[in-house]
């Protein structure tokens, strides 16, 4: 008897060498498994939240183009979200850019544009923190070219560039300040060499150095190209050179509008057509249009390769060789 729970005493012994060792390194990897999702969580900031999720339980989430996590934000207030650009261009009658709204760019996956707290926060993702504050912020929808923001600051507008370092372009002194529609064909975004502004009631068209290249003008201007400037006043369009003359038609037009050194023209017939002001003549027929709603009754096109206009009316495009 024994000699029997000598032998069971040792087969347990044995028993317990070699599984005990065996149960513990299984609860080792078990705990290291644990360890390791967690550090992977707490790294990418990313299982718990959908691919490109901006916003999740208060935190604002940025992501360069592939889709890399880059920073984080903790909101202050609950509506806390990227930016996105303000259009109080539709408040005149400039010929302004409309596109679909969209969230502010990252800059050089460092700098963007955030809302909170009803304020437009310029955050520095890389060092966590904020580097100034505006009233309002617009760029055309990410359409403005160099990283260049309109920007507002004391109800006053201005113009800077965003890089390393925040320039100050134009300086805060505006009423508005704006882009027209008109499209830099080796970048695709808005030329933004010129500004359409207004200050003490008086128009003005500057350069990005904030000069003056035209005289003032009393009636709002709502588009212009390099040498006339068309104005609206009391739904009449006019057009004035840069000396803030009035050129053509002294009773005016229903609408204007330029594309390229050409200008469309309805008349007060509602009768459209393109003149070259600088040769002096028409270079299309006068077509009838039946839609008062200028902006959509026709689109202009200028094609630099065969040196010639489209013009779409009613889904009809007429060629005009210039």
């Amino acid at each position: 008897m024994q000699k029997e729970n000598k032998s069971i005493l040792v087969i347990i012994i044995v028993l317990l060498i070699i599984f005990l060792p065996l149960s513990l390194l299984g609860i080792y990897l078990n705990f290291a498994n644990v360890l390791t999702d967690k550090t992977d969580t707490d790294l990418s900031n990313n299982s718990n939240i959908s691919s490109n999720e901006k916003y999740k339980d208060g935190t604002l989430y940025f992501y360069d183009s592939d889709n890399n996590l880059l920073g984080t934000y903790n909101c202050i207030d609950t509506k806390c979200s990227y930016g996105k650009s303000i259009i109080d261009d539709t408040d005149y009658s400039i010929d302004y850019l409309n596109t679909k709204s969209q969230d502010f760019n990252i800059v050089n996956n460092r700098f963007i544009f955030i809302n909170d707290e009803n304020k437009y926060k310029l955050y520095d993702i890389t060092n966590k923190k904020i580097i100034v504050e505006y009233e309002k912020v617009k760029n055309y929808n990410n359409m403005m070219q160099d990283d260049l923001y309109i920007v507002m600051s004391n109800n006053k507008w201005g113009v800077v560039k965003i890089g390393e370092t925040i320039e100050t372009i134009i300086d805060f002194q505006y009423d508005f300040i704006g882009l027209i529609d008109n499209i830099d064909s080796s970048t695709n975004l808005l030329n933004s060499d010129n500004y359409v502004v207004k200050k003490d009631g008086i128009w003005y068209i500057i350069d990005k150095e904030n000069d003056l290249i035209s005289n003032p003008l009393s009636n709002e201007i709502a588009s212009y190209n390099d040498v006339l400037i068309g104005v609206k006043s009391d739904n009449t369009y006019y057009l004035y050179d840069y000396y803030g003359q009035r050129k053509l038609d002294i009773n005016g037009f229903n609408y204007i509008s330029f594309t390229n050194k050409y200008i469309n023209i309805v008349d007060k017939n509602n009768n459209l057509y393109i003149y070259d002001y600088v040769n002096d003549k028409k270079i299309s027929d006068d077509i009838k249009l039946d839609n008062n709603d200028y902006s959509t009754a026709f689109s202009s096109t200028f094609n630099q390769e065969t040196n010639s206009i489209d013009l779409v009316v009613k889904d009809k495009t007429y060629n005009y060789n210039l």
